[in-house]
């Protein structure tokens, strides 16, 4: 039976960093460090903050090279061996930028996803509300019913019947 290497080593700490930073993803550094899987090197981010803070940087740096990865990708020239622009490539590059670029825009919001704002206002650029006034208001007058047969029975108010069961 072979012993595997031990993973939570300055020497594999700098490693996966710098291969985070390259670009590989967790499959590939596991791969590299003969590990049994990607989720070891994420159990060790949860259970290392000194770790946590240099794998975070090294994130960082691999969506700075991402976003310089999309430049390139979009700067290429496909045009195949006719002169003429290969559609097949183009729509290749195009997929590689976008999903480059939808990655980027959730791993980091504030530098690369889209900026939203809204803004609601009144008239001629006033707020909307600029007083809330509480109006006392006379309560209805509820329908009462005639006395029967004429008599001198006081009225009774109009019940509503409730739904059977």
């Amino acid at each position: 039976m072979t012993k595997r290497p031990k993973l939570r080593t300055a020497g594999n700490a700098d490693r996966v960093c710098a291969l985070l930073a390259e670009g590989c993803t967790l499959r590939q550094i596991a791969g590299e460090l003969r590990i049994e899987s990607a989720s070891s090197i994420t159990d060790w981010v949860r259970a290392d903050a000194e770790f946590a803070a240099h794998y975070a940087r090294a994130m960082e740096l691999r969506c700075e090279r991402m976003a310089e990865e999309i430049l390139e990708i979009a700067d290429d020239n496909y045009t195949g061996p006719d002169g003429r622009a290969d559609n097949g490539a183009v729509q290749q590059a195009r997929l590689r930028v976008d999903s480059r670029r939808w990655l980027l825009s959730k791993l980091m919001p504030r530098k690369y996803g889209d900026k939203i704002t809204q803004e609601i206002t009144g008239e001629e650029g006033g707020a909307l509300i600029t007083r809330i006034e509480l109006v006392p208001v006379a309560p209805k007058p509820r329908p009462e019913l005639p006395a029967r047969d004429g008599g001198d029975e006081a009225t009774v108010p109009l019940l509503r019947a409730l739904p059977s069961r």
